[in-house]
């Protein structure tokens, strides 16, 4: 585009803009984005997220994602009077211990902590005070002890803390990997989350040199084990040490929180890898990382956007004879991913003829040539990125 035409361009847009012709869009946060599309992969029948395949540890933890954000689980449904997340949340019957415990931290951040899930969490724990054998999960059942209401001084935690310093790696950290000499990414951003959930210091010699490592195990770049989860995983233990996780040595030649925001695509989804697929569970892990909140927490109280697209106005209205173009104006939620055009479609008596309008990301508009003669029964379904879509119909007259 050469000069003239760029600045005849911005003139128009500023003229549009000014006459309240044009509505651009708010600019959405990475975390914005990323919980529209778990909500667009709510199911309506159960208020569960994701595939069938891993569903209920995508609904947990996509229940700690809404809490970060300070939305309530309770109030997280796909349409009104359908399950919520914190319902789904509720209906999980974990088998595993780690599923026990994962479980735990969800229904804390849910609002639904009660005694018989606090006891079937203390049933978990070993005489010497680990849960399950692992450091994982060990690490885990002090989060999930926390979660349930367990303080601090509680010789339970007390005695979880113990196992997981015994299982601490040679170089400060730990790993996930039984009898491995070195500590990895997920075991030592684990057991520091899990630690400072049982307030240890930040200036105490474990948490010393278990920071220490994990700033060793950083990738050239910013990132963590050169993925999505890793690096969320990591960013959650920066602040629960106190940190931040775009600045100081953690930024040094790149910020973790930078390369969560390259994976991240247009629908809001997170890539597991640079070239990867989207998933719940990736885009989850960095939604409570966008957070800025650490783990266990704590419900929250904000109501849930409302994510489906919004028709702001239709021409003619229903029963009028169309006079000039038909027209719909539609918007996303504020910081939502935005309306996508080339899946926005209209039908008139049941035929599609979206490759004979003009869609927009803003509105959809159809020439009356376009249109048979006599009643018609229209259809647009606008969908956004992220993948929610609203249906709106109604019948006007079209005279030629």
């Amino acid at each position: 585009m050469g000069r003239q035409a760029a600045r005849a361009a911005g003139v128009a847009i500023a003229g549009a803009l000014a006459a309240g012709a044009v509505a651009m869009p708010a600019a959405a946060s990475p975390r914005e984005r990323a919980l529209d599309y778990l909500s667009a992969r709510q199911d309506h029948s159960t208020g569960m997220i994701g595939p069938a395949a891993g569903r209920d540890a995508d609904t947990s933890w996509t229940a700690m994602a809404v809490a970060g954000a300070r939305e309530d689980a309770a109030r997280w449904a796909p349409a009104a009077g359908a399950p919520t997340l914190a319902d789904a949340v509720a209906t999980l019957t974990p088998t595993t211990v780690a599923d026990v415990l994962r479980v735990a931290v969800a229904r804390r951040a849910a609002g639904r902590v009660d005694d018989q899930l606090a006891a079937q969490v203390a049933a978990q724990q070993s005489v010497d005070g680990s849960f399950g054998g692992g450091m994982l999960t060990t690490a885990w059942g002090l989060m999930a002890l926390r979660a349930v209401g367990r303080r601090p001084d509680d010789p339970a935690v007390g005695a979880a803390v113990g196992a997981l310093m015994r299982m601490r790696s040679p170089d400060g950290g730990w790993t996930t990997t039984p009898g491995a000499g070195a500590s990895d990414v997920i075991g030592t951003a684990t057991a520091i989350q899990a630690l400072r959930a049982a307030r240890m210091r930040v200036t105490d010699p474990v948490l010393v040199a278990a920071r220490a490592r994990l700033l060793a195990l950083r990738d050239r770049g910013g990132g963590f084990g050169r993925a999505a989860v890793p690096t969320a995983w990591a960013v959650l233990a920066i602040r629960a040490l106190g940190e931040r996780p775009g600045r100081g040595p953690w930024a040094r030649g790149g910020s973790p929180l930078a390369v969560l925001a390259a994976l991240q695509r247009a629908d809001g989804g997170v890539r597991t890898v640079t070239r990867g697929r989207a998933s719940v569970f990736a885009t989850a892990v960095a939604a409570l990382a966008w957070s800025g909140r650490v783990l266990p927490v704590a419900p929250g109280s904000r109501a849930t956007l409302a994510r489906a697209p919004r028709v702001l106005r239709r021409t003619p209205a229903t029963g009028d004879a169309v006079t000039g173009v038909l027209s719909v104006r539609y918007a996303d939620e504020r910081g939502g991913t935005g309306i996508d055009p080339r899946r926005t479609t209209v039908t008139v008596n049941g035929r599609d003829i979206s490759r004979r309008a003009r869609i927009t990301p803003f509105t959809l508009q159809v020439r009356p040539s376009a249109l048979p003669d006599g009643v018609l029964d229209v259809a647009v379904r606008i969908r956004d990125r992220a993948g929610h879509v609203t249906i709106s119909r109604w019948s006007v007259v079209n005279s030629g």
